[in-house]
Formats: structure tokens, sequence, C-alpha cells
């Protein structure tokens, strides 16, 4: 069992601590705990403002306080979500005016006449995955799994597993407090007409000019009828003219994913990315080991008509954000059910078995914003030629849930997790003496107990993972980068402070065996004093 800091121990440090400071300094260090326990209540308070967390996150979780939290000037309780989050009469999402035939336009053109249509629980009509061959649909598989996800309720504001917000992002200055409450909750946001949606029709010039996206530009597209053949070898060479040429061809359906572009997230949300912050505030401390390694970069999916991406995870533990540019998508999310004895199923794949999971439905338009936790499960449908931008990000109030995401993956087998995440995690630890004293004060134990496994454990990690030589001499490479033994050091003071033993983390990280009591603020002291000096 973890050896929790009693409470007559931290009163015992508290006065020996308080001994050695004059009494102004005494007055001003109970003043800042004082504050930062009025910011935990304020916090609390809006979270319970939120529907109900998800319910698919670990029993126990607590929820950070995190350094975002708003003076008393601004005062949560002036947000009214009635203005915030209701959409106008007169929106371009409307669907009332967005017109709900999604399929009229497809059929004989760009797919079969045969094709079949489906009415979604929002009332939208739209073409099923159709390729035919000798009379006969080589995607019957997607047909009818995509016909499941019709028949799932759309998501509705109230929602359990999903925060409905609404823009734009310039008006709606306390709009980052509400998505990171709902991340940290293990909820989704979408925030409608966050921005500039863009035109009607996807062609190749609109690439051109706003996303550098050129027809010459070489491409692996996903070609469904392969997939179906064979799901680990979909992919078709060609060049992005090749696919935006094939839209009117009822023969095929294809789609390319991570196309690397320019365009990332919004002003009004770059704090979000507190990994890419711990990367340029870093410097100094641990300089870069090579150009470019940390930036998570943005990329575009450009889809034909009709496409399916079935349900997956994004993967390496980051929150995902997605913006729809051109054509609506379909995003089914799905939420494990808490089985008898209070946690989610172990298992990783897709859900064939909908019974298992709750789901929703969201109907993204141009111009909305998505933004999923790590390890949301989800299955994306195009029912049109489509153009949307995205990527991913860490932040400090997600980590408990990059942690059991991350954990989750190695105990399924995977693979695919990068060594540049872990760089970027170990740096977020670096940050932490960094961080402004009303920002640290401020943190919920919970952040912090989770950053530790991600840093000190992540040899672990990258251990259990079976791959080549080659493989194995880059990441010796990255394990030997300077941000890890610093983030090593500051991660082990901590816990020295905190009094937690290293082979206790796996229970505390599990929800075993509870560090402090719920809502108290972490006093760090001066145990982190020597890492604030220049390196």
């Amino acid at each position: 069992m973890a050896r929790a800091v009693s409470p007559e121990r931290k009163r015992e440090y508290n006065r020996r601590y308080e001994r050695k400071l004059p009494p102004e300094a005494k007055q001003k260090r109970r003043d800042a705990q004082a504050a930062c326990k009025r910011k935990l209540r304020q916090h609390r308070s809006t979270a319970r403002e939120l529907a109900e967390p998800n319910t698919s996150a670990t029993a126990g979780v607590l929820l950070p306080a995190f350094s975002w939290i708003p003076s008393s000037a601004q005062d949560l309780s002036l947000i009214h979500t009635d203005n915030l989050f209701q959409h106008s009469v007169a929106s371009l999402n409307d669907p009332g005016q967005r017109g709900l035939d999604l399929a009229s336009c497809m059929l004989g053109t760009q797919v079969s006449p045969e094709t079949q249509v489906v009415t979604w629980d929002d009332g939208h009509i739209t073409i099923l995955p159709t390729v035919m061959r000798d009379q006969q649909n080589v995607l019957i598989e997607d047909l009818r799994l995509t016909k499941k996800f019709a028949a799932i309720s759309a998501s509705k504001p109230g929602s359990r597993f999903v925060t409905h917000l609404h823009g734009p992002l310039t008006e709606n200055e306390l709009l980052l407090i509400k998505i990171r409450s709902s991340l940290a909750a293990g909820k989704c946001v979408v925030v409608r007409e966050a921005v500039r949606p863009g035109p009607p029709n996807l062609t190749m010039e609109y690439l051109e000019k706003w996303y550098g996206i050129h027809a010459t530009m070489p491409v692996d597209m996903h070609d469904m009828e392969l997939r179906a053949k064979n799901f680990a070898q979909p992919y078709v060479p060609g060049t992005m003219s090749d696919l935006i040429s094939g839209i009117n061809n009822p023969n095929e359906q294809r789609y390319v994913l991570d196309c690397p572009i320019a365009v990332g997230l919004p002003l009004e949300l770059v704090p979000l990315d507190e990994g890419q912050m711990a990367w340029y505030r870093t410097t100094k401390d641990c300089p870069w080991p090579g150009p470019g390694t940390h930036l998570s970069s943005p990329c575009a999916m450009v889809s034909q008509g009709g496409v399916l991406i079935p349900p997956h995870r994004d993967s390496e533990g980051r929150n995902t954000y997605f913006f729809p540019v051109i054509g609506i998508q379909f995003r089914t999310l799905f939420f494990h059910k808490i089985t008898q004895d209070g946690k989610p199923p172990c298992s990783f794949g897709g859900p064939h078995d909908l019974d298992d999971y709750h789901a929703e439905t969201l109907t993204i338009y141009p111009g909305d914003l998505l933004i999923q936790p790590p390890g949301q499960l989800h299955a994306e449908y195009n029912p049109n030629p489509a153009l949307a931008r995205g990527g991913h990000f860490f932040t400090y109030g997600t980590l408990h849930h990059t942690h059991g995401f991350r954990s989750l993956e190695v105990t399924e087998g995977n693979t695919d997790l990068a060594h540049e995440s872990d760089e970027t995690l170990w740096r977020m630890a670096v940050l932490i003496p960094r961080l402004p004293l009303d920002q640290l004060s401020g943190k919920h134990v919970y952040d912090i107990t989770c950053s530790i496994p991600l840093t000190l454990l992540a040899e672990k990690y990258l251990a259990q993972r079976q791959i080549s030589v080659s493989h194995k001499r880059k990441q010796s490479m990255t394990l030997q980068s300077s941000s890890h033994n610093r983030a090593y050091a500051i991660i082990t003071k901590i816990l020295q402070h905190l009094d937690i033993c290293l082979q206790d983390l796996p229970d505390i990280m599990t929800g075993h065996t509870s560090v402090v009591e719920a809502g108290e603020i972490v006093d760090l002291g001066g145990c982190l004093l020597e890492f604030t000096h220049a390196a």
C-alpha cells in the first residue's frame, strides 16, 4: 500500500517549514494557500455546471485544479450557458437551412445508381459505402457497419459524454475554460460555428491556394475495396490529383489521411497545447536534440464520398482536434459501459457488438470544432467529398487519461508509440519547477502523480515493444536526451517530498490507493528550488 501523506505529517512539515520564514513570508505563504483553495472551489463549482462526468473514466478520478482558473474578477458564475451554447436561429449549421438530403447529388454521378441510402438519427439521408463488382457490392461489411452507426442516437446538448458549445472562438473569452474542464473529465467537446467554413465543393484549386496541397503531391490513398480484401494493405500510390479526379468515378472510394499542412490550432486555442509550450519553455534547461522533432504537425484529410473509417483510437495518448472545412462528417463516439466491479472493460479493439458500449453520433458541419480526450474510440463517415484538418496535443489536465490509454496500448501489444511523445512528456515534467508559483501551488496532486509514470516509466513502455534492432538503436539515443535525466530528477524529488514509493505508483494510478484526500492542494514547498536556477 502506498504511504499516503498523513494529516499529522503534513502539519508537522508545515510547522517546520514556516519556522524558517520571516513573518512577512509566512503570511504571504498562507495567503497564497488560501487563494489556491478558493480557486479550487471555483473550479469544482464550474465542473458541476457541466453535464455528469464521463462514466467510462476510471472510478475515483479527481478533477484537477488547473493553472488557467481565472481571477476573482472573472467570476465563472457569470457564464450563462443559454447565451454561450445555443445555436442561433439562422445558423449555417442549421440542418433545415442546409438540407437533409446528402444522397441525391451523389447517385448516378459519384456512385452507382444502385447505391443504397440510409436515414441517420438526426434526419440526414446519405449514401451507403458501395463499390459494385459483377453486380455485387464489395463493401458489404462497411455498409452494414454504417447502418449500425446511422441508427445510433444523435448527440445533443446535455449529453453525458459530449459537451456542446457554440462559437465563434473569437467572441467567447471563457470558452477555453469550458474546453479544459470537459477534457479533464474525459468528455469530448464540440464547438459549433467555431471558425469560418470552406466552399461548398472540394476542388484542386482550393487545396493548392489555401493549403499548399499541389496536384502533383505524391500520396498513399486508402482504397476501400482493397481494405475489404486485406485490412493491413489498403494503399494505392498516386498523386493528389488522382484522388480529386476520382471523385466522379463510381468504381472507387478512396481517401488520404495525415497530409501535412501548416495550419494548426486557432490562435485562441494555442494555450491548450501545453506539450509544445513545454518544448519552447525548456530550451535553456534542455537544448533541443534536433530540429522539428517536437512539433505535433497538423495534417489534413481529403476524402471522396461514401468513405467509412472503422472504429479506432488515435495513438500516443494525445488529445485530438478536428475541423471539417468542406463536407459534413458523421462521427460515432464509443464509451465503455462500466462492469459490475465498477471498471470499464479492458478490450482495445473496435466495437462490433454495440451492446458493450454507450454510443452517440455527432454530425459535424464545416466550421465546427471537435476535440477528443486521449484514447477516445470513434468511427468516421464522410457521405460526400470532404476536406478536414486537425492534429494532436498534450495538456497537463488530461495526463491521467494519457497514462491509462498508453498502458492499455502496451497491454494490447500496440507498438506504434512514438518517441517524440515521450520526449514531450519529459519536458512537461521539466517545466514544473519553472511554472509560476500561483500555477504550481494550485495543481492537484493527481495531475502531478499522473506525470510521474509517464516520465519515469517511459523505459517500460519502450522495453515492451517488439521492434527491430535498428529502431532500438534510435530509442537509445532518445532515452539519453537531456530532458529525460532532468525530468527523472525532478519527479524523484516530488516523490520524495510526498513520501511515495516508486513501486506504489501502479496502485496509485489505477485508483486502488489514495495519495491524499479529494480537493487537497499540493504544497511542494522548496523541494524543486534547486531546479529553478539556470542549467
